[in-house]
């Protein structure tokens, strides 16, 4: 995006200016800029530090109108990728309906003049439980992604897709929260298709490879892949010709820092950018489950209608007790330094060297303006290293390493647990 596009779509925030603690020189403070962009790994893809997420829109959004307000935000504010799957939305009513949305969107802006598509990143992913796709599970085989691709083209309105994804592994590997590993399926939602032999990375590089031979793709990318997947991807690609992934989608947050393990040196070593998702924890980094105030801050969307509140059962590892005990210290953090508890965890997010570009995640006008506004912060050392005490004290805390449940009911904290879903 060009220097006066950026002025354009940037809010009317001065350059530099300082967000005030109320503390005197108590605190360094954190200083305010401006929406930067920056180049995607090895791509030639120029992406705004924030992307848009998607994947409520169709479920906790459930009118296609709330989808475009807030696309038109995004815009506004100067925000050029949106990442997307053929999964979305989640939660419930999963499967294609995001991507539609989408494209009926794109389809009016482009016709209106108000979007060019040339300057538009959109990123979407396969499946490997066909969910939106081939409806049967598969281990990314080329016939089947090739469908699946052309078919998101189709319910995006657009000729190519700039970022391609394998939404995550088809292996035995642990999923979603499961720090140890375990084969056989352990700790993972759902099944798997294979062992993750070394001829197993062949298909699904043959498959995107097709997708490139058909010019329907830019560039690919990984999701809720590890070191040894990310490894395996790209020697793989080393050996059949085809263009390494670019990037890796994992979740990652102020209570899941997991990555930044050998998972973000084997994308270091690979040249592989970060694009996180989850940086707010399914909100619960927000500080709304924590503070009322917070809360109330979207008062059309009351907190029963809000994620852990409505669907208890959908990714609660966010919301364990000891992730809730993390958040509190958050927040307080965040209240010391005069920003939010949002802004605290995009901004963060976004300092981390390996990230290029963080998905936010979104169902209202106001959250997009307050999460793009975040990534114009720059927090100081002194909170960083604050930060790094509480991670310290409490590592990763929306993760398990033996037991989901019994980090679910963390019993040693007695009567002080705390979950998100509680009322």
């Amino acid at each position: 995006m060009s220097v006066a596009l950026q002025a354009k779509y940037a809010p009317n925030f001065p350059p530099q200016a300082v967000i005030g603690s109320g503390l005197g020189d108590a605190v360094e403070q954190v200083k305010r800029g401006a929406l930067k962009y920056v180049k995607f790994g090895s791509s030639d893809m120029m992406v705004s530090e924030v992307c848009a997420g998607t994947m409520t829109w169709g479920s906790f959004n459930d009118r296609e109108e709330q989808a475009f307000e807030q696309l038109d935000a995004l815009i506004r504010l100067g925000v050029n990728f949106i990442d997307t799957a053929e999964l979305y939305p989640v939660a419930f009513n999963y499967g294609k309906t995001t991507e539609e949305w989408i494209g009926k969107w794109l389809e009016k802006r482009v016709a209106s003049g108000e979007v060019d598509r040339s300057k538009l990143y959109i990123a979407t992913k396969c499946n490997a439980l066909g969910i939106g796709g081939a409806g049967i599970p598969h281990s990314y085989e080329p016939e089947i992604v090739l469908n699946s691709c052309r078919d998101s083209l189709e319910r995006l309105k657009t000729d190519y897709i700039d970022l391609y994804q394998l939404h995550f592994p088809t292996r035995d590997v642990p999923l979603f929260g499961g720090a140890s590993f375990k084969p056989d399926g352990v700790d993972r939602a759902f099944p798997f298709q294979n062992k993750g032999e070394p001829h197993t990375f062949e298909g699904p590089v043959l498959a995107i490879k097709a997708l490139f031979d058909a010019g329907l793709i830019k560039h690919w990318g990984l999701s809720n892949e590890n070191a040894y997947g990310i490894t395996m991807f790209c020697l793989t690609c080393d050996k059949l010709g085809v263009p390494r992934p670019v990037s890796c989608q994992n979740d990652f947050s102020l209570l899941d820092r997991m990555y930044e393990g050998d998972t973000a040196e084997a994308a270091y070593r690979f040249g592989l950018a970060g694009l996180p998702y989850g940086p707010l924890a399914g909100g619960v980094l927000a500080g709304k489950y924590t503070k009322s105030k917070y809360a109330a801050a979207d008062p059309d969307r009351p907190l029963a209608e809000c994620r852990h509140r409505k669907c208890p059962e959908f990714q609660p590892r966010y919301g364990m007790p000891m992730a809730m005990a993390a958040t509190e210290k958050y927040v307080a953090l965040a209240e010391k330094y005069g920003i939010t508890p949002t802004e605290l965890a995009l901004a963060w997010a976004k300092q981390c060297w390996f990230n290029a570009s963080i998905i936010i995640g979104t169902t209202t006008v106001r959250q997009v303006e307050e999460c793009v506004g975040a990534f114009q912060l720059e927090l100081p050392r002194s909170l960083l290293k604050e930060i790094d005490t509480v991670h310290e004290e409490l590592r990763s805390p929306c993760c398990f390493y033996a037991s989901k449940p019994t980090c679910i009911e963390a019993p040693w904290l007695g009567n002080s647990m705390k979950k998100a879903c509680d009322p």
